[in-house]
């Protein structure tokens, strides 16, 4: 990125991350993903159970493997895994460590919107892992709730209706149409005002474009 866009970005997530510890987030800025990246590595160390919540962001930081190889269980689902045994993952992920996510949008005032299809990621992020840690790029500011809102229905989704290659009306429309498709993925909406009482969450802000 240009030089005043970098410096421009870093101000935003350093007050947004301002924000976020007023409403009782653990909140971090990174310069690069690769810093996070190390910094969380730091964090895990090994011999830790991971839960992912599908996020594309902490794929694309080649987190998994990096974690996974430093010694400690990673705990995922995968396409094409049989529903029991997809519960039993999600489930067994809600009791992890460490559980590792991303939100579709973080406002300025320090709330944080994931939008699902099944909820499982929804409920990982409100309760149960010991500790929580959402990755979170600069493309995933957004002003307040309704433009947060926006950005999940508009951008993420449309992109992971493109990565799964769902036929759905969003995908033909470009814009979220709130359709009835069977195979619908925006069904949940969880929004994070505050943090939880008993839940340890920590938000990772990057000054890099990651993710959707």
């Amino acid at each position: 990125m240009e030089d005043r866009i970098v410096e421009l970005g870093m101000k935003l997530l350093e007050n947004t991350a301002k924000a976020l510890r007023a409403n009782n987030f653990s909140a971090e800025v990174h310069a690069s993903g690769a810093e996070a990246a190390a910094a969380l590595l730091r964090l895990a160390g090994s011999g830790k159970r991971i839960g992912l919540g599908g996020s594309m962001t902490v794929a694309s930081l080649g987190l998994p493997a990096a974690l996974e190889k430093a010694g400690n269980t990673i705990v995922t689902h995968s396409h094409g895994m049989p529903a029991e045994e997809r519960r039993a993952v999600w489930l067994a992920a809600q009791a992890s460590d460490i559980y590792l996510a991303s939100p579709q949008a973080v406002t300025l005032d320090g709330k944080l919107l994931f939008v699902d299809s099944n909820g499982n990621r929804g409920a990982a992020v409100i309760y149960g892992p010991r500790k929580i840690v959402l990755l979170a790029g600069v493309n995933k500011l957004a002003r307040d709730e309704q433009q947060g809102l926006w950005r999940a229905r508009n951008v993420a989704a449309i992109a992971n209706n493109l990565r799964l290659a769902k036929d759905n009306p969003c995908v033909k429309a470009g814009r979220c149409v709130d359709c009835a498709s069977p195979s619908r993925i925006c069904n949940q909406v969880t929004t994070l005002w505050k943090r939880p009482w008993s839940s340890d969450i920590l938000v990772m802000l990057i000054n890099e474009e990651l993710g959707y």
